[in-house]
């Protein structure tokens, strides 16, 4: 009671004609009732004073996520997005398609893109040209695309003066089709054709415009696979999840939430597959057999942990003559290497 901190009860009035036990009763009732009103005051008090010093609970931090394309590679993305994973790990996730990777990557440095998922021959050319991105994932780690041509082309040399589409300059499509080119001994001898976005590209070859393009899936029932680029043994990341250095050093907190949401989106399309097939229907706009193609794709190819292979940024280091650059200037496997040890990609798969 409030005589303990120093009152005492003859302080208090009580009416002399009331009984010994009952003034007693009385006066407990009253110090219970001036400890409650003391303990009001002080508790108010603290808040008015104290509490603007303390940290509460704050409104989870918003970010922007961007992908590059139209395709079942980036479904560990939008399950992330769809099954609520990114509000799961305490971030509110809004995401932009940007049609190509080289725009997407042009959009993360001018824009207010907090995460982009993006061609990774685009990110390392850009961070080569004074970009200050740092890629801190990978998608995958292998080429997961196909040269698709025309039924009539059986051999690479067929090829030859005819029309490759690609998305557009700098993207993983158009990188990949002079790599495979350059394997084909065709180097200069076929033209290469942007067309804008994965579906101008599929449109084009399905209606004859051009003689075929590096796809993720069949682009059409009539066209053919001539070579599939996994057989080839290039290490070499379709996407690389990038962020912004000064954003990377300020918010590290949420950029590993941001990776856990996405490492969960990937582990959900197997532990829940029902869902997985009504995301890829929502997100690529479409139904039907190509669904099983999309989602048989997805679980295939993309990397359960999302950490970046060193190997695949020589590869681009490579191509653009630039062999003997420090890797470290281009990715940081940091959040994804403690995210893998505490044992959370593990967890996710049991």
């Amino acid at each position: 009671m409030c005589y303990l901190l120093g009152r005492s009860r003859s302080k208090y009035r009580v009416s002399p004609y009331l009984d010994g036990s009952v003034k007693a009763h009385v006066i407990t009732v009253m110090s219970i009732v001036r400890c409650l009103v003391r303990f009001d005051a002080a508790f108010v008090l603290f808040f008015l004073v104290l509490a603007p010093g303390l940290s509460p609970a704050q409104t989870p931090p918003k970010v922007t996520i961007a992908y590059a394309a139209v395709s079942p590679i980036f479904a560990g993305v939008w399950m992330a997005k769809e099954m609520g994973a990114f509000e799961k790990h305490g971030v509110k996730a809004d995401l932009i398609y940007i049609s190509s990777g080289s725009v997407t990557v042009q959009a993360m440095v001018g824009g207010n893109l907090d995460m982009s998922v993006a061609a990774s021959n685009a990110v390392v050319s850009s961070i080569l040209r004074g970009a200050p991105l740092v890629a801190v994932g990978s998608i995958t780690n292998r080429p997961a695309m196909s040269l698709f041509v025309q039924p009539e082309i059986t051999k690479p040399e067929q090829l030859q003066g005819k029309v490759l589409g690609i998305t557009r300059h700098g993207s993983s499509t158009h990188f990949l089709t002079q790599f495979v080119l350059e394997k084909l001994g065709l180097q200069d001898k076929v033209k290469i054709q942007p067309m804008g976005g994965t579906r101008e590209v599929d449109t084009a070859i399905r209606t004859g415009m051009i003689a075929g393009a590096v796809r993720s899936m069949k682009p059409g029932p009539k066209v053919r696979m001539l070579v599939d680029l996994p057989d080839m043994g290039i290490p070499f990341s379709m996407d690389l999840i990038a962020v912004k250095r000064d954003f990377y050093k300020s918010s590290p907190r949420t950029v590993e939430a941001m990776l856990k949401a996405y490492i969960e989106g990937v582990a959900g399309l197997r532990s829940r597959k029902d869902l997985a097939y009504k995301v890829l229907a929502k997100y690529l706009l479409g139904g039907g057999d190509s669904l099983d193609e999309a989602y048989d794709y997805a679980v295939k190819y993309l990397d359960r942990n999302a950490r970046t292979d060193p190997a695949v940024i020589q590869t681009v280091l490579n191509w653009e003559g630039k062999k003997d650059i420090s890797l470290n200037e281009f990715f940081d496997n940091s959040i994804i290497d403690s995210i893998i040890k505490e044992g959370f990609v593990d967890k996710l798969y049991k």
